[in-house]
């Protein structure tokens, strides 16, 4: 195989995981991912940094509007990432101009991966409602680390150019 064809392998793999990540969140939106954006919004149990410079978002309505932003954006990242990794299969044999149009919706896919677990998760859940003082916050925060050293490995890969 070709690396275009590894290329694209791996870009649908990481498609294939944001989509169940998603799915599985949507089975349990009304137990355990809200009562997780709950508790971090809370910033319940903070004993290292019990002070913040961020104030704790506990309004319903607010911790749902957080909560189906970040759905939202997981399912937009599956869905530019399945779409550009469809895309990159059908061009795998194409001139390199071709493929690397075909790159698009992943490269989009994959810098919207970033944005979400390293801004959202990272940047706002771990630095500004200090996440990582908690068992649960914690848990959460190195799997979104984990998935943005995924998407950020990717992102560089995929946008190698192809000869």
């Amino acid at each position: 195989m070709n690396i275009r064809s590894w290329k694209t392998i791996f870009t649908a793999i990481f498609g294939l995981l944001i989509l169940i990540y998603a799915l599985q969140n949507v089975a349990n939106i009304n137990g355990g991912m809200y009562a997780s954006f709950e508790y971090v919004l809370s910033q319940a149990d903070h004993a290292a940094y019990p002070e913040s410079v961020i104030p704790a978002i506990t309004p319903p309505a607010l911790i749902w509007g957080v909560l189906l932003l970040v759905l939202g954006l997981e399912f937009a990242c599956a869905v530019f990432i399945g779409i550009g990794s469809w895309s990159m299969w059908k061009q795998r044999d194409a001139s390199a101009a071709d493929f690397g149009a075909a790159k698009k919706h992943a490269m989009n896919g994959l810098g919207l991966a970033v944005i979400v677990w390293f801004l959202l998760f990272g940047t706002f859940g771990a630095a500004a409602f200090q996440m990582w003082q908690t068992a649960i916050g914690a848990s959460s925060y190195n799997g979104a680390f984990q998935l943005t050293v995924y998407a950020l490995l990717l992102f560089g890969l995929v946008s190698l150019e192809d000869h």
